[in-house]
């Protein structure tokens, strides 16, 4: 028996959609609505931009656009943007993080262009409707390539301290400064300033100024006055707006406090820590060393490894400055523990002589402990606005060629609190302190030893070698004028270098009835002798 299966109903056919037309498919897409008023504040309204044929004219509506960025700047002819970093010397629990100047990214300017604007491109078929695009790449490269961005704000420097504006003002206000062209990102937070201060309270904060460094054995007056301006000078390095003088601090013979506690005070109260440049690395190539500065927004630099060098090195240092318009801008410190005796270098550098003393850790801390950084911040600024409060008097200082308007601004309110002028006597040989001459008098006194074993005279070479090969108890006076002129092992050639330097420099220098002279020249270099002389007569 068969049986059949029941027949199947047919399945309801789903009718197929029909494919879209050509003219639906040719039917515009909606537009995005158009952004919101202003007044809304969660949709603020923003420029739009049509891209066209025009690429120079799209490029100029977006660098309009870019204007009300707030963290794009123009900083030497690049567009940079501010970026949070922590610095080391500032492990402080009240300290604030600091600023750093960097390059825009590229991606991050795409942003920001996208955020500024709304970019239109027109319709294919329909010229009068737009469609909301990305933000095309070349407008990107264009814009990124330009070197002139007008309508963006320009960036001068990043300051982490007040600093006087040069309409004699003060610029106290964290955040971007239109006049300057400065941004302010305060460290921490100071006392308030007194706008309108006299001529006593500049007075007082000179002394409360001076009080900090009490414990340091200064030569002379002039000397502390030298000191006190080069604490103001980092304070108002953006009023003077020209260049700058060298900051030189040298220590006596027998003691070494420039690198551990002068300068480090002086920068201390103008802007922090410095950025640090090898005098070796500045000489052949300061392009690089200063151009890495400018990236940076840095301002100050201290130049190291010059503590050996000679007066006319200082001066081609200068020169180098001067050359790449360096010191315009830019407070550059140096320490030197040589006695320089060569009246150019009042013609470039700001001098302050340190003279005897021993340094101790407890000694370079003691002014942090008996009054704040910002205290003497404070009383630095005090000085500054005062003179300027008081209309800048005419203090009828000697013209320092070069540095009209530092000593305008910085050397004249010195003097004005009462000090003496912190620039020695220009044109006249600085008078040699009492380290200095009791070095200088070790080196002539002590090369007299040498005339028994040379009759006619040694080089320095032949010297160094005698030192070498005597007891350590011999030739004492020698031995110290060689560390405070010549230091580091006996028997390298820079070692000799140095010491041959120092016996020309001073050639016919009076010392307890001798002076050095030159008894020949070979292939050994120069002979010197000693004989005796008077003071009256030195040749």
């Amino acid at each position: 028996m068969t049986v059949s299966k029941p027949a199947r109903k047919p399945a309801a056919r789903t009718p197929k959609a029909q494919p879209e037309s050509r003219s639906a498919r040719a039917l515009p897409r909606p537009r995005l609505p158009p952004p919101a008023p202003a007044e809304n504040p969660g949709h603020p309204a923003v420029p739009e931009i049509i891209v066209g044929f025009d690429e120079e004219a799209v490029a100029n509506e977006g660098i309009v656009a870019l204007a009300a960025c707030p963290e794009l700047f123009v900083h030497d002819a690049h567009l940079v943007t501010l970026v949070p970093r922590a610095h080391p010397g500032l492990a402080l629990a009240r300290a604030m993080p600091t600023l750093r100047i960097e390059p825009l990214p590229s991606p991050r300017l795409r942003e920001l262009l996208s955020r500024s604007a709304r970019w239109l491109v027109p319709q294919s078929g329909n010229g009068a409707q737009h469609v909301v695009s990305h933000v095309p790449k070349w407008v990107v490269s264009g814009i990124a390539s330009r070197r002139h961005w007008p309508g963006l704000r320009s960036l001068t420097a990043v300051v982490t301290a007040p600093v006087l504006r040069p309409d004699g003002s003060i610029l106290a206000t964290p955040g971007y400064d239109a006049a300057t062209g400065l941004y302010f990102a305060p460290r921490e937070a100071l006392p308030t300033l007194d706008d309108n201060p006299t001529q006593d309270d500049a007075r007082d904060a000179a002394e409360t100024l001076l009080e900090s460094v009490e414990h340091v054995p200064f030569a002379a007056p002039t000397d502390q006055a030298a000191w006190l301006a080069m604490v103001l000078t980092p304070l108002a390095r953006f009023a003077v707006a020209a260049g700058l003088p060298l900051c030189v601090v040298e220590d006596s013979p027998r003691s070494r406090w420039s690198d551990d506690v002068i300068t480090d005070i002086a920068i201390l109260i103008g802007a922090g820590p410095p950025a640090v440049i090898d005098a070796d690395d500045l000489v052949p190539s300061p392009r690089r060393s200063i151009d890495a500065l400018r990236e940076n927004g840095e301002s100050i630099a201290r130049i190291t490894n010059g503590t050996t060098r000679s007066a006319i090195a200082w001066r081609r240092i200068h020169e180098v400055l001067q050359r790449t318009r360096a010191s315009n801008g830019f407070v550059w410190f140096a320490s030197t523990a040589r006695a320089l005796r060569d009246a150019e270098m009042n013609r470039f550098a700001l001098t302050a002589r340190c003279e005897g003393g021993s340094m101790t850790a407890h000694d370079g801390d003691a002014f942090i402990r008996d009054r704040t950084t910002s205290d003497l911040l404070v009383a630095g600024l005090t000085i500054l606005r005062a003179y300027q409060v008081a209309g800048r008097p005419d203090m009828r200082l000697t013209r320092w060629a070069g540095f009209e308007q530092w000593s305008a601004v910085v050397r004249a309110a010195v003097v004005w609190c009462g000090l003496p002028d912190p620039v020695t006597s220009l044109g006249q040989t600085p008078e040699p302190t009492n380290a200095t001459d009791a070095a200088a008098a070790d080196l002539v006194v002590g090369w007299s030893e040498l005339a028994a074993a040379f009759p006619g005279g040694a080089t320095a070479r032949q010297a160094l070698d005698a030192l070498q090969q005597a007891p350590k108890d011999q030739y004492p006076r020698l031995r110290a004028a060689v560390e405070v002129f010549a230091p580091g092992p006996l028997d390298e050639q820079g070692t000799a270098t140095r010491l041959g330097r120092s016996l020309r420099r001073h050639r016919h220098d009076v010392h307890e009835g001798r002076s050095l002279v030159l008894a020949g020249s070979g292939n050994q270099g120069n002979r010197w002798a000693v004989r005796a002389s008077s003071p009256a007569s030195p040749a």
